[in-house]
């Protein structure tokens, strides 16, 4: 089954993070709303990808870590992604810096819009 694009996305975040999180660090992270991202980590448990622990700094809260099946899974994305954006740089070419500068403006600004609220 294809994953989701948000579910690789919260894959590649754990597997970067390297230590396990709580929903509400990785919604903030993904920039997707907590509820969402409770659901999804939901399917991520039932998909077997990831286990929910007592965190080990507030008993209270869940913590999020990949299991060994979701590090390989956010491993096979991991590689397929930058082996994709390597094709699209070299298609790009020349003017894959004029991309790159533009995508930074584009996260920047959208940034600051999300500060502004």
């Amino acid at each position: 089954t294809p994953l989701s694009i948000p579910h690789a996305y919260a894959l590649l975040e754990l597997l970067h993070h390297g230590e396990p999180m709580t929903v509400s660090e990785l919604a903030a992270k993904l920039a997707i709303d907590r509820t969402n991202v409770s659901r999804l980590c939901v399917r991520m448990e039932e998909a077997g990808d990831l286990d929910r622990e007592a965190h080990p700094d507030d008993g209270r809260a869940r913590a999020l870590r990949l299991t060994s099946k979701g590090k390989r899974v956010a491993q096979t994305v991991d590689e397929q992604s930058a082996h994709h954006f390597g094709r699209l740089a070299k298609r790009l070419g020349d003017d894959v810096g004029e991309v790159v500068a533009a995508l930074d403006r584009l996260s920047r600004a959208m940034t600051s819009i999300e500060e502004d609220e």
